[in-house]
Protein backbone atom coordinates (compact mmCIF):
# COMPACT_ATOMS: atom_id res chain seq x y z
CA UNK A 1 0.00 0.00 0.00
CA UNK A 2 1.31 3.42 -0.96
CA UNK A 3 1.99 5.86 1.86
CA UNK A 4 -0.33 8.83 1.76
CA UNK A 5 0.71 12.11 3.26
CA UNK A 6 -2.15 13.28 5.46
CA UNK A 7 -3.15 16.88 6.05
CA UNK A 8 -5.86 17.19 8.69
CA UNK A 9 -8.15 20.05 9.70
CA UNK A 10 -10.13 19.63 12.90
CA UNK A 11 -12.92 21.93 14.03
CA UNK A 12 -16.57 22.86 13.66
CA UNK A 13 -17.16 23.55 9.97
CA UNK A 14 -17.97 27.26 9.99
CA UNK A 15 -16.84 30.56 8.48
CA UNK A 16 -14.44 31.53 11.28
CA UNK A 17 -12.62 28.18 11.11
CA UNK A 18 -11.85 28.80 7.42
CA UNK A 19 -12.18 25.34 5.90
CA UNK A 20 -13.34 27.11 2.73
CA UNK A 21 -9.95 28.87 2.59
CA UNK A 22 -8.25 25.47 2.54
CA UNK A 23 -10.53 24.28 -0.27
CA UNK A 24 -9.87 27.49 -2.23
CA UNK A 25 -6.14 26.80 -1.91
CA UNK A 26 -6.50 23.14 -2.95
CA UNK A 27 -8.63 24.02 -5.97
CA UNK A 28 -5.78 26.21 -7.23
CA UNK A 29 -3.13 23.47 -7.06
CA UNK A 30 -2.83 21.04 -9.99
CA UNK A 31 -3.96 17.59 -8.82
CA UNK A 32 -0.73 15.92 -9.95
CA UNK A 33 1.24 18.14 -7.53
CA UNK A 34 -0.83 16.71 -4.66
CA UNK A 35 -0.42 13.09 -5.72
CA UNK A 36 0.10 10.86 -2.71
CA UNK A 37 -1.59 13.37 -0.38
CA UNK A 38 -4.97 13.34 1.30
CA UNK A 39 -6.88 16.02 3.15
CA UNK A 40 -9.13 15.16 6.06
CA UNK A 41 -11.76 17.62 7.33
CA UNK A 42 -12.84 16.53 10.80
CA UNK A 43 -15.59 18.22 12.77
CA UNK A 44 -19.28 18.91 13.20
CA UNK A 45 -20.50 19.11 9.62
CA UNK A 46 -24.22 19.88 9.69
CA UNK A 47 -23.83 23.62 9.04
CA UNK A 48 -24.86 25.24 5.76
CA UNK A 49 -21.18 25.90 5.09
CA UNK A 50 -20.41 22.20 5.56
CA UNK A 51 -23.08 21.26 3.03
CA UNK A 52 -21.55 23.70 0.53
CA UNK A 53 -18.06 22.27 1.13
CA UNK A 54 -19.40 18.74 0.69
CA UNK A 55 -20.68 19.72 -2.77
CA UNK A 56 -17.32 21.32 -3.61
CA UNK A 57 -15.31 18.20 -2.74
CA UNK A 58 -17.58 15.79 -4.65
CA UNK A 59 -15.44 13.93 -7.17
CA UNK A 60 -12.24 14.65 -5.25
CA UNK A 61 -11.54 11.43 -3.34
CA UNK A 62 -8.33 12.85 -1.83
CA UNK A 63 -10.46 15.30 0.22
CA UNK A 64 -12.72 13.71 2.83
CA UNK A 65 -15.19 15.14 5.32
CA UNK A 66 -15.33 12.91 8.36
CA UNK A 67 -17.85 14.65 10.62
CA UNK A 68 -17.76 14.67 14.39
CA UNK A 69 -15.51 12.15 16.15
CA UNK A 70 -14.84 11.39 19.82
CA UNK A 71 -11.79 12.50 21.81
CA UNK A 72 -10.10 9.12 21.44
CA UNK A 73 -10.58 9.18 17.68
CA UNK A 74 -9.02 12.67 17.51
CA UNK A 75 -5.84 11.23 19.00
CA UNK A 76 -5.91 8.29 16.57
CA UNK A 77 -6.31 10.70 13.65
CA UNK A 78 -3.44 12.87 14.91
CA UNK A 79 -1.26 9.74 15.18
CA UNK A 80 -1.68 9.29 11.40
CA UNK A 81 -1.47 12.97 10.46
CA UNK A 82 1.60 14.55 8.89
CA UNK A 83 0.45 18.19 9.05
CA UNK A 84 -2.39 19.82 10.97
CA UNK A 85 -3.88 22.68 8.95
CA UNK A 86 -5.64 25.43 10.90
CA UNK A 87 -6.81 28.00 8.31
CA UNK A 88 -9.02 29.96 10.74
CA UNK A 89 -10.05 33.55 10.13
CA UNK A 90 -10.16 33.99 13.92
CA UNK A 91 -9.29 31.47 16.60
CA UNK A 92 -7.78 32.70 19.88
CA UNK A 93 -6.13 29.47 21.06
CA UNK A 94 -7.49 26.21 19.58
CA UNK A 95 -6.65 23.19 21.72
CA UNK A 96 -6.28 21.05 18.60
CA UNK A 97 -3.00 22.81 17.75
CA UNK A 98 -1.51 21.93 21.15
CA UNK A 99 -2.82 18.37 20.76
CA UNK A 100 -1.18 18.08 17.34
CA UNK A 101 2.16 19.30 18.71
CA UNK A 102 1.80 16.80 21.55
CA UNK A 103 1.68 14.13 18.81
CA UNK A 104 4.81 15.55 17.10
CA UNK A 105 2.66 16.93 14.26
CA UNK A 106 3.67 20.32 12.85
CA UNK A 107 0.90 22.88 12.38
CA UNK A 108 0.24 24.98 9.30
CA UNK A 109 -1.61 27.96 10.80
CA UNK A 110 -3.05 31.25 9.69
CA UNK A 111 -1.67 34.23 11.58
CA UNK A 112 -5.19 34.75 12.97
CA UNK A 113 -4.73 31.68 15.17
CA UNK A 114 -3.41 32.54 18.63
CA UNK A 115 -1.05 29.57 18.60
CA UNK A 116 0.83 31.18 15.68
CA UNK A 117 2.50 33.49 18.22
CA UNK A 118 4.44 30.47 19.53
CA UNK A 119 5.48 29.08 16.13
CA UNK A 120 8.74 29.88 14.39
CA UNK A 121 7.82 29.63 10.70
CA UNK A 122 9.72 26.84 9.00
CA UNK A 123 11.23 25.50 12.24
CA UNK A 124 8.44 24.05 14.41
CA UNK A 125 5.48 24.78 12.14
CA UNK A 126 4.37 27.12 9.39
CA UNK A 127 2.38 30.34 9.45
CA UNK A 128 0.58 32.02 6.56
CA UNK A 129 -1.25 35.34 6.38
CA UNK A 130 -4.94 34.84 7.13
CA UNK A 131 -7.01 34.29 3.97
CA UNK A 132 -3.89 34.44 1.75
CA UNK A 133 -4.75 31.55 -0.59
CA UNK A 134 -1.48 31.77 -2.57
CA UNK A 135 0.69 31.63 0.55
CA UNK A 136 -1.30 28.67 1.88
CA UNK A 137 -0.81 26.90 -1.47
CA UNK A 138 2.95 27.52 -1.28
CA UNK A 139 3.13 26.11 2.26
CA UNK A 140 1.11 23.01 1.31
CA UNK A 141 3.37 22.40 -1.69
CA UNK A 142 6.45 22.90 0.48
CA UNK A 143 5.14 20.16 2.80
CA UNK A 144 4.46 17.81 -0.13
CA UNK A 145 7.93 18.41 -1.57
CA UNK A 146 9.72 18.19 1.79
CA UNK A 147 8.02 15.26 3.51
CA UNK A 148 11.35 14.11 4.91
CA UNK A 149 11.74 17.40 6.84
CA UNK A 150 8.31 17.23 8.49
CA UNK A 151 9.37 14.68 11.12
CA UNK A 152 12.07 17.05 12.44
CA UNK A 153 9.60 19.93 12.33
CA UNK A 154 7.15 17.77 14.32
CA UNK A 155 9.84 17.04 16.90
CA UNK A 156 10.46 20.78 17.23
CA UNK A 157 6.69 21.34 17.55
CA UNK A 158 6.67 18.86 20.44
CA UNK A 159 9.27 21.02 22.21
CA UNK A 160 6.90 24.00 21.85
CA UNK A 161 4.12 21.88 23.34
CA UNK A 162 6.32 20.87 26.30
CA UNK A 163 7.48 24.44 26.94
CA UNK A 164 4.19 26.29 26.48
CA UNK A 165 1.14 24.02 26.52
CA UNK A 166 1.86 20.98 28.68
CA UNK A 167 0.47 20.53 32.20
CA UNK A 168 4.06 20.78 33.44
CA UNK A 169 4.51 24.19 31.76
CA UNK A 170 1.17 25.36 33.19
CA UNK A 171 2.15 24.27 36.71
CA UNK A 172 5.49 26.11 36.47
CA UNK A 173 3.79 29.31 35.31
CA UNK A 174 1.17 29.07 38.03
CA UNK A 175 3.84 28.51 40.68
CA UNK A 176 5.78 31.52 39.35
CA UNK A 177 2.66 33.71 39.60
CA UNK A 178 1.95 32.51 43.16
CA UNK A 179 5.55 33.30 44.21
CA UNK A 180 5.29 36.77 42.64
CA UNK A 181 2.06 37.39 44.55
CA UNK A 182 3.71 36.22 47.79
CA UNK A 183 6.67 38.56 47.19
CA UNK A 184 4.27 41.40 46.47
CA UNK A 185 2.43 40.84 49.74
CA UNK A 186 5.69 40.57 51.69
CA UNK A 187 6.85 43.88 50.21
CA UNK A 188 3.56 45.62 50.99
Amino acid sequence: MEYKMRFTTIGYVEWRKGQDILLDALEGIPVERLEGSEFLLVGQDSSAMAQGLRRRIAGRPWIQMVGTVGRGEIHQILDTTDVLVCPSREDPMPTVCAEAMMHHVPCLLSDAVGTAAYITDGVDGMVFKSEDIRELQEKILWCVENRDRLREMGDQAYKVYETIFSVNAFEKKLLMYVREMDRGQADG
